[in-house]
């Protein structure tokens, strides 16, 4: 699948290939000599004469403003998404970490608190068992 690129007036119209994840690894397979193995496509009819205005995906120039600051503002919020998105998950670990100590702290009362109890057990079982005795 090719795309046309070459919107301004007095560009030619160039025919490249559609983005795909293995842009660029043909020249990783290429010969270091570079032997010639990158070929050229010559389209005279992509020839386009100066100062003709070349209509992009079928918009007039003023349409491709529109649809540029469309695209910007798109890009910015979803950059303002993941901005967000990066802020609330920080806050959720903050806020897990927080009860993770209060956990803590709650089983290290916990067992104090047992421990005094067991202590006091101890304690009023060998008063009573002196005053019987």
């Amino acid at each position: 699948m090719l795309q046309k690129l070459g919107w301004f007036p007095g560009n030619p119209v160039v025919n490249v290939p559609a983005a795909n994840l293995n842009i660029g690894m043909d020249l990783w397979n290429a010969s270091p000599a570079g032997n010639g193995s990158l070929k050229v496509r010559q389209n005279p009819s992509a020839v386009v004469a100066p100062g003709t205005m070349i209509v992009r995906d079928g918009m007039m120039p003023d349409q491709w403003v529109n649809q540029d600051e469309r695209e910007l503002k798109r890009q910015k919020r979803k950059q303002s998404n993941r901005e967000s998105a990066r802020r609330s998950r920080l806050r959720k670990q903050a806020e897990c970490e927080e009860l993770q100590g209060r956990v803590e702290t709650l089983n290290n009362e916990n067992r104090s608190l047992r421990d005094e109890l067991k202590r006091l057990s101890e304690k009023v079982t060998s008063e009573n068992n002196t005053i019987k005795g």
